[in-house]
């Protein structure tokens, strides 16, 4: 006998218990954990279930007995941005502060027993375990998860709570200016001096600007084309799309272009497919080929805090320097938000604080001093 209500139904068994279920969005029916002895019982375990879901806090239990391990483990392999599948380098992270950080001590757990408690705990000894980097990407790793199974309706709330623990707190990188970056460029094996130039003047990251091949540059309009990447997977380094927004054309300096047609020359006829830079015996570079030179290079002239990513940083600042708007730095650094570019023009700001303040060191453009009474010329 089965008897219907506003939400979900209730039926007598032949034992003379009741049995109350209800459906879900997705055509599903859960039953009740037990059956009840009224009628009565049955109605309620209903009513308070349908309070639950108009509060937000029902769980399905259809999901939210699993354990981390088990969820972390179809997150990964399910998980897309914007409808695109994870970078391999994005996997790896993943996969590293889950396998490192995050299993360890919360993947037995059911998801309902990860509290804000629980991980402020874990936070802690990891906080006390790592360093900053690694225990930031832990817990951004973390709270993402929780947080698709709040959209799965296996957990009410997120419980990674802590303000401020996933976000980057990257220090203020130095400002290369022109006759730095060439001074390490000069510094530099020789056949690494233009790729340090071209990441210069075109904002690339180290990844871009080793994907580079022939056909990618096209001298007469004066533009680098930015197709792919290369990014170190293990021991492995593997050419992969970069981010849809990082796909693009570049138009570079006169110093830029000069810098390719003296290397194009150099390097004498090429495939259109083949690696722009190269080692001297051909072969393709890798990261670690340009970070050994570089480290050698920046202590040299006495710039040991200064990063190959740096050549980024400081070409993007000279386009804001030049004029350059916040839309057109994000299109030349392949920027899907303002939020990186906005460091760019900041520092193009804080930089013309300093020419002022040079300007107002001087009382003639020649910048030495005038005498009292002397004038400028009209």
């Amino acid at each position: 006998m089965t008897r219907r209500r506003g939400f979900g139904s209730v039926r007598r068994l032949p034992s003379g218990r009741w049995q109350a279920r209800y459906g879900t969005d997705d055509g599903g029916m859960v039953p009740a954990p037990a059956t009840f002895p009224t009628k009565r019982d049955a109605d309620d375990w209903l009513a308070t279930v349908q309070a639950d879901m108009s509060r937000g806090t029902w769980l399905d239990p259809r999901r939210s007995g699993v354990t981390l391990a088990a969820y972390a483990q179809s997150w990964l392999s399910s998980r897309r941005v914007k409808g695109r599948p994870l970078a391999p380098r994005t996997v790896e992270t993943y996969r590293h502060s889950l396998d490192a950080w995050i299993l360890p001590t919360l993947g037995r757990l059911e998801l309902s027993q990860l509290t804000p408690a629980v991980v402020r705990r874990w936070h802690a000894e990891v906080s006390a375990a790592t360093g900053p980097t690694a225990t930031r990407q832990a817990y951004g790793t973390l709270r993402a998860i929780l947080a698709t199974a709040v959209d799965d309706e296996a957990l009410a709330r997120n419980p990674c709570r802590i303000r401020g623990a996933g976000q980057s707190n990257s220090p203020e990188r130095p400002l290369l200016d022109r006759e730095q970056v060439a001074a390490l460029a000069g510094a530099m094996p020789e056949y690494l001096r233009a790729l340090v130039l071209v990441t210069f003047w075109g904002h690339l990251r180290l990844g871009e600007v080793l994907a580079l091949r022939r056909c990618d540059v096209d001298l007469d309009a004066g533009t680098v084309r930015v197709e792919s990447q290369l990014v170190e997977v293990g021991a492995q380094q593997v050419e992969t799309a970069p981010k849809a927004a990082s796909v693009r054309t570049v138009h570079l300096a006169d110093p830029g272009i000069e810098v390719l047609r003296e290397h194009l020359a150099a390097r004498g006829p090429m495939m259109p497919t083949a690696r722009l830079f190269v080692r001297p015996d051909g072969r393709d570079l890798r990261a670690h080929h340009v970070e050994g030179p570089w480290q050698t290079a920046r202590g040299r002239l006495g710039l040991d805090g200064v990063h190959f990513h740096d050549l980024r940083h400081a070409g993007l600042t000279l386009a804001a320097q030049s004029g350059a708007t916040l839309a057109e730095v994000m299109r030349r650094a392949g920027h899907a938000s303002s939020r990186a570019a906005l460091i760019y023009q900041h520092a193009a700001a804080s930089r013309d604080a300093e020419i002022a303040r040079r300007m107002g060191g001087s009382a003639n453009p020649t910048g030495t001093r005038l005498a009292r009474g002397d004038r400028l010329a009209p």
